[in-house]
């Protein structure tokens, strides 16, 4: 499954809408009220709302046993005051989406088209859309929510986009690559 010429504009489309209304930390009820509306039409099985602050989790499940696999982006935005005078630049001053948070959004929204059309084969996929990456407390909310147990994964996923990497490319990169990583080991299964 594949997007869609279609897709891809709907898709940027929206990730501009959500880059000229941007929503520091702890702070992102319109961006994740967004998310919802956007996700809506993916049909998934279930959206809970509110995790951890104003966190979003999509669950698509295939209805036979298997693993579930989250994957992670975020909401906020930075108190920063954007000066790119790009058509869609940040319309709040002070705040803007210069850490790329508005494209990590949309890049896993893709991933839920993809999952509208075609269930995953077994288990089920979350898409966790976190609150408050930026301030560090989003994630300790979003886990300390009682609600997280009902959606816990067996793996979890995040990602971050790297301008200038040809399309189609996916760079890995061993030890630290940003701050809070702990980095990631791929092991062969038997």
């Amino acid at each position: 499954m594949t997007l869609t010429n279609q897709d891809i504009v709907e898709l940027t489309a929206w990730r501009r809408k959500l880059h000229r209304q941007p929503e520091i930390s702890n702070e992102e009820e319109k961006t994740a009220t967004e998310v919802v509306s956007f996700l809506a039409d993916t049909g998934p099985d279930r959206v809970l709302t509110g995790l951890g602050g104003h966190g979003v989790a999509a669950v698509y499940d295939s209805g036979r046993a298997g693993p579930t696999v989250l994957f992670r982006s975020e909401l906020d935005a930075l108190p920063i005051e954007e000066l790119s005078g790009v058509p869609h630049a940040s319309q709040v001053p002070g705040k803007s989406h210069m850490c790329g948070h508005d494209g990590h959004t949309a890049i896993l929204a893709a991933l839920g088209r993809q999952l509208g059309r075609e269930r995953p084969a077994s288990g089920r996929v979350v898409l966790m859309f976190q609150p408050a990456e930026e301030t560090g407390n989003g994630a300790a909310g979003v886990v300390a929510d009682p609600r997280f147990s009902e959606i816990t994964p067996d793996f979890a996923f995040s990602l971050h986009n790297l301008p200038g990497v040809p399309f189609g490319e996916v760079r890995l990169k061993s030890g630290v690559v940003n701050c809070a990583s702990r980095g990631m080991r791929i092991v062969r299964a038997r």
